[in-house]
């Protein structure tokens, strides 16, 4: 059994973490691919917002500082850039100052994707094309920043040297391996 010192990331992190991917990805499906906006659209909506909310309560509650919150300041992220123009990123434990940016704007999208939707199916807006208009925008957002989020995975495991994707399977920290020849 691990201790917390050795946990990155603990396993309720990374289950919401999955989960909210596996439900933005089947929501696309839905919408996009099979058109299904109907009730299960609605259902896995309100559960990938509910997971966010627990995961934002949990982290405010945690004891592991790598799966808590903090507000990257300009200096930090002025750093950030600097480094990625060297072509080296410091590693850190958790979130590096524009992924903790980026999670609080794709859990942003995801709270006015939760609210437009809703806003679509009352009452007071039956028949307006402006709150499902809206809800596409955001929904077209949230996938181009996910791809940058994929991309930025990619990019800060390779300068770092870390490996963030399998930090986020299996929680601890994991360096890339260098080859030897």
């Amino acid at each position: 059994m691990q201790t917390r010192a050795e946990m990155l990331w603990p396993w309720w992190v990374r289950l919401s973490h999955w989960l909210v991917a596996a439900g933005v990805i089947s929501l696309w499906l839905m919408s996009y691919v099979w058109y299904e906006t109907d009730w299960l659209h609605r259902a896995v909506g309100y559960a990938v917002i509910t997971m966010v909310v627990v995961r934002i309560l949990l982290g405010c509650l945690s004891k592991v500082s790598s799966a808590r919150f903090y507000l990257p300041g300009w200096r930090a992220l002025r750093t950030h850039i600097a480094e990625l123009r060297q072509g080296h990123i410091t590693a850190h434990r958790g979130h590096n100052p524009f992924g903790q940016w980026a999670v609080y704007l794709i859990w942003l999208l995801i709270a006015a994707l939760a609210l437009t939707g809703w806003l679509s199916r009352t009452d007071a807006f039956w028949g307006e094309d402006w709150p499902v208009d809206l809800h596409a925008a955001l929904s077209l957002s949230l996938l181009g920043l996910i791809a940058v989020h994929v991309l930025a995975v990619v990019v800060v495991s390779r300068l770092s040297g870390q490996h963030l994707l399998a930090q986020m399977i299996h929680g601890r920290s994991a360096p890339i391996k260098s080859k030897s020849h």
